[in-house]
Formats: C-alpha cells, sequence, structure tokens
C-alpha cells in the first residue's frame, strides 16, 4: 500500500493505492472488523482477509489472504499481477514494524 484514506470501521468505505497498480484507487468497503484480530475489506470483484492470532508469551500469528472472483473474473484474470512478491513485503515491513514497537515498549 502507498496510500489509504477514510476510517477503517465496519461499514466504511476506504480509497486505497498500491504499488502494483500506482495510477489505480481501489474503492473498498469494510466488511468485517474486530479490532486487533480481524479485518475484512473488499469490493465486488473480491476481499482481502487479515488475522492477527495472540499465541501467548508476545508472539502473535500473522495471516493475510485475498479471495477474487465473480462473473466477470475470467475477463480480466490475465491482466492482474501476482501479488505473492507484494505480500511478502507487506508482511515483512508488517514483522519489523511490531518488533520495533514491542522493544519500545
Amino acid at each position: 500500500m502507498t496510500s489509504i484514506e477514510g476510517t477503517i470501521a465496519l461499514g466504511q468505505k476506504i480509497k486505497l493505492k498500491s504499488i502494483l497498480d500506482a495510477k489505480r484507487t481501489f474503492q473498498l468497503k469494510v466488511k468485517e472488523f474486530d479490532p486487533g484480530a480481524k479485518l475484512v475489506w473488499g469490493d465486488g470483484q473480491g476481499n482481502r482477509t487479515y488475522l492477527i492470532q495472540k499465541k501467548g508469551d508476545g508472539i502473535s500469528l500473522f495471516s493475510m489472504t485475498e479471495k477474487i472472483g465473480g462473473l466477470m473474473f475470467p475477463l480480466y484474470s490475465k491482466m492482474i499481477p501476482p501479488f505473492d512478491q507484494s505480500f511478502e513485503s507487506f508482511a515483512y515491513d508488517l514483522k519489523k514494524e511490531a518488533e520495533l514497537i514491542s522493544k519500545t515498549k
């Protein structure tokens, strides 16, 4: 993500820009939100889910999944770039930031 506008709260709409397509602004709706545990946002084409599971002893497990589909999906599926590298970068940056924050507490 390069920018995000709006309030992350259940039912709210946000605008997101990504490194995958810098010219495009994704208009998404927050579909589920449990602070510190789960966030789901998406549009008519799919959803992205972020989960944080607390394992104890200050350890948390983070996961992120994306499901894309819909009736028109076969028409544009080949134009969608792979998300693997951007997901890995996002998770790495999130881990680095979380570890930095935990050291300052």
